[in-house]
C-alpha cells in the first residue's frame, strides 16, 4: 500500500505571538503505509450506477473476518440522498499594485492514454490507435488535459490542451518488435519452471518443452541436446520477460504518481492485451492499486483485441507437433497464460473503480473510458491484527441488504512490510487531500491573494488564508487549551501540474481568560511565492494534531 505522502524537514521561519506560534517548513513526498481504501461501484439490474447508498449498508471482509468502515466517501455526478456536497467559493479576486486579468478556468479532468507497445500485435495496436484518434478529432475540450506514454517508455507526451499535439505524438506509436527464440517458449511456462517449485508440474513443462524443441529441430525426445537447449531456452525467456515486466509496472506507477500531482478528476486508461506478472512481481500491481485509489486515480482497462476466444488447439510458430500429449500440454499452458493476462486487467480495474472493457467497438470504449464513473464508494480500513508480513489479503465487500445490486470491489491487498507511526500517517493524510480536488468543511476557510511585481518578469504572490478554529477539539494542559494546526499552501499551474507548496506548522496555546476571543478572531497565516506571469491554481489544506479536523479549499489567480 504505497503512496506520496509529506516528510517534514528544515523548520525555517518562526512567528512568535505568546499564544500562536506559526513554523514555516518544506513539503517534500515520499512513499509510506496507511489504512486500506477499496473502491466500490454499484450497479442496478439495468446496470446503472447507484449514487445512494451510505456506510451502514455495505459490509466488508478481510480474508472473511469482517472489519469495521472506518472512512467512507462517494464521488459522482450528485450526492446520495440526503446529503449535500459543499459549493466552492467563488475565487478571490488578486489584489495588488497591478490590474489583474480575469482568472482563466482551470483544468477539472485528465486523462492520461497509456499504450502497451510492448505486448499488443501490430494489428491490434492500430485498431486502438486507430480509434483514439477519431476520439479526439473534435478537439480537447476546455476543461480537460491528456496524456500519452507507452509501457515501453518508447513515447511519452505531458498532459496537454493541444489536440494537434496529441495526434502527432499518437502517429508514433508502434508495437516493439518482439524477442525471438528458435525453438520458442513462452513466459508463462518459463516463470513458472524457472522461479516455482512446483515439483511434478516443472518436470512436465520441462518435458513439454523439450518436445516442442525435438519437433522443432527435428531431434529425437530422449537426445541430451534436446533437453539442454529446452533448459537454456526456457532459462533466457524467463530473464527477459521479468526484465520487460518489471519495466512496464515502473512505467505504470511512475504514470500514476505523474496523474497524482493533477488537481481533479484523473482517469488512465490502458491499452493492452494484459501481460502475465510472476508471483513475486504481483506484489508490484498491488502496489499500483494502492498508489493510484489513495490518490483517487481511476484505472480504466481497454483489451484492444476485443472479444475472442480460445483456440482450443496448439499452435507453436515454426513447428508442427507431432504428438497429442505434447498438443494437449501446450494447449493448456496457453489457455492459462491468456487468463492469466487477462486477470491483471480486471485487478488494475475494479481495484481503482474503473472498468475493463473487451468490446469490439474501440471508439465508443475510449469515449466511455475517458471519463471517472459516475459514482463510486470509497471504503477505508484498517485491517485488524495485520502483520507486516507482505502477505496477500482476499477482500470481500457486500451489502447488508439484499436490493438486486451487483458489485464491482477491489478483490485483495499485500500487507505492509513495516508498520506507520503517527507522524507518517498525519503526512500522509495532508498528501492526500493536497492532491484531492474535494473542497474539505472541518475547518472552514477563506483564502485571498495579492502580488505585487518584484522586477520585470518575476511576481511575489501572497496566499493568505483566514481559518476558523471554533470547532477545533482543543485539548487543556497546564493552563492553556493547546492543538497543533499544519497548513499546507500548494500552487499549479493551468494545467494541473504541480510546481511548488509551502507548509507551516500554527502552535495554539490559548489561555483560559482569552480564549473566546482567540477563537473568534480565528488564525491568519501567510504564505509567499516567487511566480511569472500566467494562471495558477491554489489549494490550501489544514488539518489538525489530532486527525479529527480538516479542511481544503482552492482558489486561483492569475498573474499578468
Amino acid at each position: 500500500m504505497r503512496l506520496w505522502s509529506f516528510l517534514l524537514l528544515a523548520p525555517a521561519l518562526a512567528a512568535q505571538t505568546g499564544e500562536v506560534t506559526t513554523t514555516e517548513q518544506t513539503p517534500l513526498f515520499q512513499s509510506s503505509v496507511t489504512l486500506v481504501r477499496v473502491p466500490v461501484v454499484v450497479r442496478d439490474r439495468q446496470g446503472h450506477t447507484v449514487g445512494t447508498l451510505h456506510k451502514e449498508d455495505f459490509q466488508l471482509a478481510d480474508r472473511g473476518k469482517p472489519q469495521y468502515i472506518s472512512q467512507f466517501a462517494v464521488e459522482g455526478a450528485a450526492p446520495p440522498a440526503g446529503e449535500s456536497r459543499p459549493v466552492p467559493p467563488e475565487p478571490l479576486a488578486p489584489a495588488g499594485n497591478t490590474e489583474a486579468s480575469p482568472a482563466r478556468a482551470a483544468p477539472t479532468r485528465f486523462v492520461s492514454f497509456v499504450f502497451d507497445d510492448a505486448h499488443l500485435k501490430r494489428e491490434d495496436l492500430m485498431g486502438a490507435r486507430n480509434a483514439a484518434l477519431k476520439h479526439v478529432e473534435h478537439g480537447i475540450p476546455p476543461q480537460e488535459r491528456i496524456a500519452l506514454l507507452t509501457l515501453s517508455g518508447r513515447l511519452s507526451l505531458e498532459f496537454t490542451g493541444d489536440a494537434a499535439r496529441f495526434r502527432d505524438a499518437l502517429m508514433k506509436v508502434e508495437p516493439v518488435p518482439p524477442r525471438v527464440h528458435f525453438p520458442p517458449a513462452s513466459f508463462y511456462m518459463a516463470d513458472l519452471w524457472m522461479n516455482r517449485d512446483n515439483g511434478d508440474r516443472n518436470s512436465q513443462i520441462l518435458k513439454a518443452q523439450i518436445a516442442v524443441t525435438a519437433d522443432c529441430l527435428h531431434l529425437l525426445p530422449d537426445s541430451a541436446g534436446a533437453a539442454d537447449i529446452a533448459q537454456s531456452t526456457l532459462r533466457a525467456v524467463a530473464n527477459e520477460g521479468r526484465g520487460d515486466a518489471l519495466y512496464a509496472f515502473r512505467v505504470l506507477n511512475n504514470t500514476v504518481r505523474l496523474m497524482a500531482a493533477a488537481a481533479g478528476d484523473r482517469v488512465m486508461i490502458l491499452v493492452s492485451p494484459g501481460m502475465y506478472l510472476p508471483i513475486e512481481l504481483q506484489k508490484e500491481l498491488g502496489e499500483s492499486i494502492d498508489r493510484a485509489t489513495r490518490l483517487g486515480v481511476v484505472i480504466n482497462t481497454l483489451d484492444a483485441r476485443g472479444v475472442f476466444s480460445l483456440d482450443p488447439s496448439a499452435e507453436v510458430p515454426g513447428c508442427r507437433l507431432t504428438t497429442p500429449e505434447t498438443q494437449l500440454q501446450i494447449a493448456r499452458y496457453q489457455r492459462d497464460e491468456i487468463t492469466s493476462q487477462g486477470i491483471i486487467l480486471g485487478d488494475l480495474a475494479y481495484g481503482t473503480g474503473g472498468a475493463a472493457l473487451a468490446r469490439n467497438d474501440l471508439g465508443a470504449d475510449f469515449t466511455r473510458l475517458a471519463g471517472p464513473p459516475e459514482f463510486v464508494y470509497y471504503l477505508g480500513f484498517y485491517p485488524t491484527n495485520l502483520k507486516a508480513d507482505e502477505k496477500y489479503h482476499e477482500i470481500k465487500v457486500t451489502l447488508a441488504a439484499a436490493k438486486g445490486f451487483s458489485l464491482q470491489a477491489r478483490k485483495g491487498y499485500w500487507a505492509p512490510s513495516h508498520e506507520e507511526d503517527a507522524a507518517a500517517a498525519s503526512a500522509r493524510e495532508i498528501a492526500e487531500a493536497v492532491f484531492s480536488h474535494e473542497e474539505l468543511r472541518d475547518l472552514p476557510l477563506d483564502i485571498h491573494t495579492e502580488f505585487f511585481k518584484a522586477s520585470a518578469g518575476n511576481t511575489s504572490l501572497t496566499v493568505t488564508a483566514h481559518l476558523d478554529i471554533r470547532h477545533l477539539p482543543l485539548r487543556k494542559q497546564d493552563d492553556r487549551s493547546r492543538d497543533d494546526i499544519t497548513l499546507v499552501c500548494a500552487l499549479f499551474d493551468s494545467n494541473g501540474n504541480y510546481l511548488k507548496a509551502t507548509q507551516k506548522t500554527v502552535e495554539l496555546r490559548l489561555k483560559d481568560e482569552s480564549l473566546e476571543r482567540r477563537l473568534a478572531r480565528g488564525v491568519t497565516v501567510a504564505s509567499d511565492f516567487d511566480v511569472q506571469s500566467g494562471p495558477y491554481v491554489i489549494r490550501i489544506v489544514v488539518r489538525d494534531s489530532q486527525g479529527r479536523q480538516m479542511g481544503a479549499s482552492n482558489s486561483s489567480v492569475e498573474i499578468p
